[in-house]
């Protein structure tokens, strides 16, 4: 399986094995575009990953949710994605190409290793949050025991651990492999698995990883927000005084759960009809806006990882005469890799004003 954070396992794939003198560097243009993003995604992404973690650890009282919780499991998860794949890609770009130079064998089975874990640790954190999401809104009663702080916890050391288990065959798998330059006495070792990409088990790894930790994810999450897309429309449609000829029993509990969270605070003081449906529309607002934010990473994930995964797919079955090898598609495709590992942060800022009002504080702070 090709390493999602390497460059040159990618077009080494792709391209025939030996290399000429000519051709041991990458082209000073590409090198010089792709570090430069690169190294600027890496400053904002660690500052923006970790600012997330802070804030929610310190902020417990205002910040200490379900949801924010499996956001710091993704921020944590694309802490480690980033730094790996921007030092992998960075020492790729800027030595002989294909020469592993970072740590030799110990620190080619780690990077490959931490690069899935990342990865796909990455992707289940944003399906666990959706899911969180989808039971919190669409029922309602049954969130009130399902969806707490605990149980997110504990779901995220389950997928961490599912995470760190699933992934560890990549000690065994990743090593270094000589690669002659044509024409030299030069061999440059790269790192790269053991796997002959013709077999069965390197189809059947791959096929099994592609599958698990983006197609099925983002048909569960189609089904998954198209669903709370329905029971809010419907909600926001009550509150909005239009009685619809047909309820179902997830807007009826969700219209429930607005009310009553402020039915006993609303008596104790005498509010008026108004401010009762002012309070109902903020708290339906309030769940309008969570949703909004967490669909926007779910298809900023889906879009930025498409052009590397349509690659990889159609390289593997494609004639080797026909199959996608431009050095400047695969290090574009990995770069976007690393804006979805970037990206998070600055949405939380632009659309959650609890976060905005967090990060303003702690850098106040600071």
């Amino acid at each position: 399986m090709d390493s999602p954070l390497s460059i040159d396992e990618l077009l080494s794939a792709h391209q025939e094995w030996n290399l000429t003198y000519d051709q041991l560097y990458y082209p000073v243009p590409l090198r010089a575009t792709i570090s430069s993003l690169c190294l600027l995604l890496l400053c904002i992404g660690v500052f923006g990953n970790i600012l997330v973690i802070v804030v929610v650890a310190t902020a417990r009282v205002r910040m200490l949710t379900p949801t924010n919780c499996y956001l710091v499991s993704l921020s944590l998860a694309d802490l480690i994605a980033l730094v790996v794949g921007v030092a992998t890609m960075i020492s790729e770009l800027n030595v002989t190409r294909d020469r592993w130079v970072l740590c030799g064998i110990i620190g080619c089975k780690i990077s490959v290793y931490l690069s899935y874990v990342g990865v796909n640790t990455s992707a289940f954190s944003i399906t666990a949050f959706s899911v969180e999401r989808f039971v919190a809104i669409c029922y309602p009663i049954t969130a009130q025991t399902a969806c707490t702080v605990k149980r997110a916890k504990r779901i995220i050391a389950g997928i961490w651990i599912f995470g760190l288990l699933y992934n560890s065959p990549w000690f065994y798998l990743a090593t270094l492999l000589p690669k002659p330059v044509a024409d030299t006495n030069v061999t440059i070792e790269r790192c790269g698995h053991k796997l002959d990409r013709s077999s069965r088990a390197y189809m059947s790894l791959y096929l099994g990883d592609l599958a698990l930790f983006y197609f099925i994810p983002l048909v569960l999450l189609s089904v998954l927000y198209s669903a709370i897309a329905r029971v809010l429309f419907r909600s926001s449609s009550t509150c909005q005084g239009s009685e619809p000829l047909r309820t179902s029993n997830a807007t009826r509990a969700l219209q429930s759960r607005i009310q009553a969270s402020q039915h006993i605070q609303l008596l104790s003081r005498n509010f008026t009809r108004s401010k009762f449906h002012n309070i109902e529309n903020s708290k339906s607002s309030h769940f309008h806006k969570v949703v909004k934010m967490l669909f926007v990473v779910v298809v900023m994930f889906a879009v930025l990882w498409l052009p590397y995964r349509f690659m990889v797919v159609y390289n593997s079955f494609a004639p080797r005469t026909r199959r996608i090898a431009s050095e400047w598609y695969v290090a574009i495709s990995r770069s976007l890799i690393f804006v979805n590992s970037t990206i998070n942060p600055i949405i939380y800022n632009a659309m959650s004003v609890k976060f905005r009002r967090e990060f303003k504080r702690l850098l106040t702070c600071l």
